[in-house]
C-alpha cells in the first residue's frame, strides 16, 4: 500500500523548522538596524565635535572662555532649543597650569569636547584638543 503526502508530524517538523529559521533572521535584521543607527550616530557626533573645535579655535585664544557649556542638537546635526534634542554636547575649556603652578597666557588650554545621542547611555563621541596661544 503506498500513500501519498505528509502526516501531521512531518508538518508540524518542516512548520517548526521554517519558524526558527525565520526568526533567526528576524534578529539578524533587527541587530543589523541597531549597527546602522550606532554608526550613524558615531558619524554625526565625531562632526558635531569637530564643528565645537573649529568654532573655539576661531575665538582667540585669551578670549575663549572657561568652564563648561551644554549645547543640544537635532538629529541632523543642527543647534536646536527643543525639548527632546537628539544629541547634547558637552564643552568644557580649562586652562593648565604652568610648571610652577601658575596660570598665564602661556600656559596650555584644554578642550574636551563629548557628544551624546540622548537614545544612548554613553558617550558617542569624545574628543580631546589643546590649544596654545599660537594655536593648536
Amino acid at each position: 500500500m503506498t500513500t501519498r503526502g505528509f502526516t501531521l508530524i512531518e508538518f508540524l517538523v518542516a512548520l517548526l523548522l521554517m519558524a526558527v529559521a525565520i526568526m533567526g533572521m528576524v534578529t539578524l535584521f533587527g541587530f543589523g538596524f541597531s549597527v546602522t543607527g550606532h554608526s550613524q550616530d558615531i558619524g554625526a557626533g565625531y562632526n558635531i565635535a569637530r564643528r565645537e573645535v573649529e568654532k573655539a579655535r576661531n575665538i582667540s585664544f585669551l578670549l575663549l572662555p572657561e568652564g563648561t557649556e551644554t549645547i543640544h542638537y537635532d538629529g541632523l546635526g543642527n543647534v536646536t532649543t527643543a525639548a527632546n534634542p537628539h544629541y547634547t554636547v558637552t564643552k568644557t575649556v580649562q586652562t593648565i597650569p604652568d610648571a610652577n603652578g601658575q596660570l598665564n597666557t602661556g600656559c596650555l588650554r584644554q578642550l574636551t569636547v563629548t557628544v551624546v545621542a540622548n537614545d544612548r547611555s554613553e558617550a558617542t563621541f569624545q574628543t580631546v584638543t589643546y590649544f596654545t596661544r599660537g594655536g593648536i
